[in-house]
């Protein structure tokens, strides 16, 4: 197969999958002219009826192949938005970092203002995971992670409210709000949202332990918290 990428001067190109991540988006690439190129149809498992549901879980091993299986997410939208969402996959992956970090950082600094009008609630929150992980100061890291927790919180207690119960049986429909999508038990979300909640705890010997503290009863009372991990 062939995966859709980007060169230096904001054109596409198809590559063959199975190369160095690097080759997925130039350094020194100029975004501006992705916002005007809509991303077409790709050839991947959703379009060739291999999966059925788009694009959500089903991570793939290859990176080429997950990326461009997301680009099924942003059919007639801008290529910045798919960009977007496979520079996230790779830090996710922790794929290149010296790479796609400062890549990254430049693509939120140059292109913010069209990224948060036009990316959905969900990928503004894989945003702010990513920048949580790996933002390059204690203050980018502390501000990304509230909105992580905001978000995340707001859909496990929608998730409840909707009578989807968080902590056993499948959940109803699994759309929510502007793509954010129903917590599942056995997902990794509630243990990622406090890996991040102790990291950042960790900056401030003041506020840091009671960031602990409240974490902990969070876990530990009878919450929409405790009854997603039980």
């Amino acid at each position: 197969m062939t995966d859709g990428t980007v060169t230096g001067d904001g054109t596409l190109a198809a590559q063959p999958s199975r190369r160095d991540p690097r080759d997925y988006a130039a350094a020194d690439m100029d975004f501006a002219p992705l916002r005007e190129v809509m991303v077409g149809e790709p050839d991947n498992g959703f379009t060739r009826g291999e999966r059925r549901k788009p694009v959500f879980g089903g991570r793939r091993p290859d990176f080429f192949d997950h990326a461009n299986e997301l680009r099924s997410e942003f059919t007639g939208r801008s290529e910045l938005l798919a960009l977007h969402a496979g520079i996230v996959v790779a830090l996710r992956r922790r794929i290149a970092s010296d790479h796609f970090l400062p890549l990254y950082l430049r693509l939120w600094e140059q292109e913010g203002a069209f990224l948060r009008a036009e990316l959905s609630l969900r990928w503004l929150v894989s945003a702010c995971d990513t920048l949580a992980d790996h933002g390059v100061t204690p203050a980018q890291r502390a501000v990304a992670l509230n909105g992580t927790v905001l978000a995340n919180l707001a859909k496990l207690a929608e998730t409840e409210r909707r009578g989807t119960r968080p902590a056993g049986g499948r959940a109803g429909g699994s759309e929510l709000f502007d793509g954010m999508t129903v917590f599942k038990p056995g997902g990794d979300m509630v243990k990622n949202l406090f890996r991040r909640i102790e990291a950042v705890a960790e900056l401030d010997d003041v506020a840091g332990p009671i960031l602990k503290e409240i974490a902990a009863r969070l876990r530990r009372l009878d919450t929409v918290v405790r009854r997603a991990e039980a």
